[in-house]
């Protein structure tokens, strides 16, 4: 076994989750990572938890998207959520085999069956949760590396020493905490938004491994202007591009893309509160220098911001309500971060000088 597979669950049990002796411990992986979630098993035991291990292969997924009549895409998984509601820690090991496996499923299915999940979803997020991942040659193909070469490139990322990433992150929360309105500028963008009275969120690893960025819930109404993401956005194995929104009283009234525009209409469409922004993204971690296709490294690319349309964390004071959480990230190079007429960030670099004197 590779000897950062270790490491790589110690931060997990120690460091994200915290996990304590008696606790119920849920560890969900896919395709792939049970070499991962061994090991977890293994020092969560020695600490006196009891652990579980799930797998939902991708497999099984495409097979129920194809096979399950509509109407039966509505019924709750009782059982499902029993087991979460008993658990005290929640661990997600990605580890697809084909990251691909539901792009040809009809995304109104995804769509109804987000809804149905979404009590699920938020007793996962009343646990001590973390997701990450385990690398496999699928996610290597998508980010157009060798298997080792994306090793090596996806532990750079989470092998960090996340008490030391968290002070710059903390440098960072201090000031926006204190912000009253952020703009973002650049290609095709200029973007306003008030975060009075919200809080940010300093990501250093406790839920997302890797973590580095910063986020809020931006006061709903309040978002207004244009913006253009120059990065793909995935959902469901499929590839949107040139996404370009419009946005009026906190409401998107224009969402066009050069590539699938129905499934961006689509999940726009989920519900009302997916034609709102659910979240404001500024990544941190140097580390990840290159966009790869997943979400959980690519938000956080340095020198990147992301929005998500759809449901807000309630611990940043959001209050949209929504089915779904979907991130369009923006590469800031040429661009510029404002906050309250100061510039923090230009062209991708932080201002750290300027920052520190705010």
């Amino acid at each position: 076994m590779d000897p950062r597979v270790a490491k790589h669950a110690e931060i997990i049990t120690n460091y994200c989750v915290g996990v304590r002796k008696g606790d119920n411990v849920l560890i969900q992986i896919s395709d792939h990572g049970i070499e991962l979630a061994v090991e977890i098993l293994k020092q969560a035991s020695r600490l006196g938890a009891s652990c579980i291990i799930v797998t939902s292969p991708t497999d099984a997924a495409e097979a129920y998207y194809q096979f399950t009549p509509s109407r039966y895409l509505k019924i709750f998984p009782e059982h499902v959520y029993q087991l979460v509601k008993a658990t005290d820690v929640y661990v997600s090991v990605q580890g697809e085999a084909n990251t691909r496996a539901l792009s040809s499923i009809d995304p109104s299915k995804i769509s109804l069956r987000s809804k149905v999940l979404r009590r699920i979803q938020e007793e996962r997020m009343k646990k001590r949760w973390c997701i990450t991942q385990h690398p496999t040659s699928a996610y290597a193909q998508e980010a157009e590396l060798s298997l080792n070469q994306y090793r090596d490139f996806a532990y750079s990322a989470i092998l960090l020493d996340w008490r030391r990433e968290a002070v710059k992150t903390m440098r960072l929360k201090r000031i926006l905490d204190r912000a009253d309105r952020i703009r973002l500028e650049g290609d095709r963008t200029d973007l306003n938004m008030s975060v009075k009275g919200r809080v940010f969120v300093a990501d250093d690893a406790k839920h997302n491994l890797p973590g580095g960025e910063v986020f809020t819930a931006p006061v709903e109404e309040s978002v207004e202007g244009r913006i253009y993401f120059d990065l793909p956005a995935i959902r469901s194995g499929k590839e949107v591009r040139g996404v370009e929104l419009e946005i009026v009283g906190g409401e998107i009234t224009s969402a066009k893309a050069s590539k699938n525009q129905e499934l961006l209409q689509t999940m726009i469409d989920t519900d009302r509160g997916s034609r709102r922004i659910g979240e404001l993204g500024i990544g941190t971690n140097m580390k990840i220098n290159r966009f790869t296709r997943n979400i959980l490294f690519d938000e956080k690319i340095g020198g990147t911001i992301h929005l998500a349309i759809g449901r807000a964390y309630r611990e940043c004071g959001g209050r949209n309500r929504s089915a779904i959480h979907w991130d369009f990230i923006k590469t800031m190079n040429p661009g510029r971060i404002v906050v309250d007429g100061s510039v923090i960030q230009e062209n991708g670099r932080f201002l750290w000088n300027r920052i520190a004197r705010l």
